[in-house]
């Protein structure tokens, strides 16, 4: 199933900045981080996404590759950030309880829907 935003493109700004960016400010506030700018915090998560990407596919036959994504992400927002590898730990699940929390506001709200299968296809 996917999900669809109701609004436009500023709407679906916000949402994103919602969902992905504050957490992480919050996370980084939270374990006193070196930089805890909101665009900073957003660009970090697209590399510690990159990061737990290029970890899985290095070291993913080593380690495996669920706990190689881990690493890569944990370490790309420790470099980011500028905190210690535990406080990294602390801003990733700061961030994932305060995204969670944020989207089902918004899922309660209304401002996210599940959007509709496509035409023709069978739901069982």
């Amino acid at each position: 199933m996917t999900g669809q935003l109701w609004g436009g493109p500023l709407l679906g700004l916000i949402v994103l900045t919602l969902l992905v960016a504050l957490p992480i400010k919050i996370g980084a506030h939270l374990v006193k981080a070196e930089h805890r700018g909101l665009i900073r915090c957003g660009f970090t998560a697209f590399v510690a996404a990159l990061g737990g990407l290029l970890g899985a596919v290095f070291l993913g036959g080593l380690i495996g590759g669920t706990l190689a994504w881990a690493l890569g992400y944990l370490l790309a927002i420790r470099a980011m950030l500028g905190t210690s590898f535990l406080g990294a730990i602390g801003v990733a699940i700061v961030a994932t309880v305060v995204s969670v929390g944020v989207f089902l506001v918004l899922t309660h709200l209304g401002w996210l829907l599940a959007s509709p299968p496509p035409a023709g296809s069978v739901s069982i």
